[in-house]
């Protein structure tokens, strides 16, 4: 028997080992990584492109600090104004937890952003299997980024100071609307004066200190990046491996993306300039990111603040296919402050899901920064989400 025809994670391993390496867009380990995958899809005998693309860190970088050196004037302008002038301050936070609220979801309508400053320049590498689609054969799109990053923050407790700050702005403009609102029935008392002034210079100390936290999580490339995304890629070579050792009918793009760590940038680019060669209604994607840890596998079909759907039938055949195949596999729902290339193709109308490691725990710490190796990945985790894999391809 063709060893091929079958998953195994030992090989998945193996490319995940080759991977991990500093390898921030336009540095030196950014060229190798995309070397070595383009090899890697063409010795699989798949169709290769590399498709190069430009884009700017406005969005990713310059804009959220922007964002967040506003939104500490307006927590603090609570404490310090908010009894003087109510109804200004409460407008001001109403107006800033609706920007808030707006850019903690993807919009479309934003996607001009990505052209706004100085241009970088990553590439997109695209593997298919020369299958044409047709009206009875589900499409797949497998997605995984290749980029890494570190940062002085651990991308867990970005999460953590994003939904804290959140939280916190939210408080605020509850308590400025509720003053607002018994100020027009009883003109003579005032909220602010009922709560302690510790109380509300609480909230908004903590909510200041981390929108200041925030603001210093400058990027390096310092992270081998094993388990974010090292994983996903090896994961999702070993799978075309064993799919085109199996001869699939089906279509099948695979999509190793660049600059994913600069906000979603090389799938963006790649919906941007594919999205009408598919059909929505007969397309599933499925991202791979952070896999290799702990037991089972979550599948992310939602985000943000109120929640996206991102997908509904390719989530519940994962389930069908966990449940036959005894693999533990949950649905998550993506916190706020984290960035997935699900995200922007999902907005442009697709059946997308994210597939990542299951009880990550202590790992999460450990994303963008330098102790990211592929040491923390375990084999049998690997060989569950891979097997997974293979068996909902067979049953889309």
């Amino acid at each position: 028997m063709d060893t091929n025809l079958t998953y195994d994670a030992k090989r998945a391993y193996h490319h995940i080992t080759q991977l991990a390496f500093p390898r921030l867009v336009g540095s030196a380990g950014e060229a190798k990584a995309q070397d070595y995958i383009v090899q890697q899809f063409s010795e699989l005998g798949l169709d290769v492109t590399r498709e190069p693309f430009s884009f700017t860190k406005f969005p990713a970088e310059v804009l959220p600090r922007l964002l967040c050196g506003l939104f500490v004037l307006v927590v603090l302008s609570v404490p310090w104004f908010g009894e003087r002038f109510p109804i200004l301050i409460c407008l001001v936070c109403l107006l800033s937890l609706s920007v808030a609220l707006l850019f903690n979801q993807w919009q479309k309508r934003f996607e001009g952003l990505y052209d706004v400053g100085r241009k970088h320049h990553s590439e997109n590498i695209v593997a298919t299997n020369g299958r044409k689609p047709n009206d009875n054969t589900p499409v797949l799109l497998f997605v995984a980024h290749y980029d890494s990053k570190s940062q002085v923050l651990p991308i867990a407790v970005r999460a953590v100071a994003y939904g804290i700050a959140i939280v916190g702005l939210t408080t605020l403009t509850t308590i400025m609307v509720i003053n607002v609102v018994i100020l027009g029935w009883f003109p003579d008392h005032i909220i602010l004066g009922w709560l302690s002034d510790l109380i509300i210079w609480g909230v908004a100390g903590t909510t200041t200190f981390c929108l200041l936290l925030l603001q210093i999580n400058f990027t390096q490339n310092r992270s081998h990046g094993g388990f974010d995304n090292a994983s996903g890629v090896g994961v999702m070579l070993e799978v075309a491996g064993v799919l085109m050792a199996r001869g699939e009918k089906k279509s099948i793009t695979f999509l190793a993306a660049g600059a994913e760590e600069y906000g979603m940038c090389g799938a963006l680019r790649y919906v941007q300039k594919h999205a009408d060669k598919y059909d929505q209604e007969n397309t599933y994607v499925i991202n791979l990111d952070g896999l290799g840890v702990g037991n089972g596998v979550n599948v992310v079909a939602g985000y943000g603040i109120p929640p996206v759907r991102t997908a509904n039938v390719l989530a519940d055949r994962l389930q069908v296919s966990g449940e036959s195949l005894g693999i533990q596999v949950s649905e998550r729902h993506l916190p706020i402050g984290v960035g997935l290339d699900s995200i922007p193709i999902a907005s442009h109308g697709f059946e997308t899901v994210t597939l990542t490691a299951g009880d990550v725990g202590r790992v999460a710490l450990k994303v963008h920064s330098k102790q990211d190796r592929c040491t923390l990945l375990n084999i049998e985790s690997l060989q569950q989400v891979g097997e997974l894999i293979v068996d909902v391809t067979g049953r889309a």
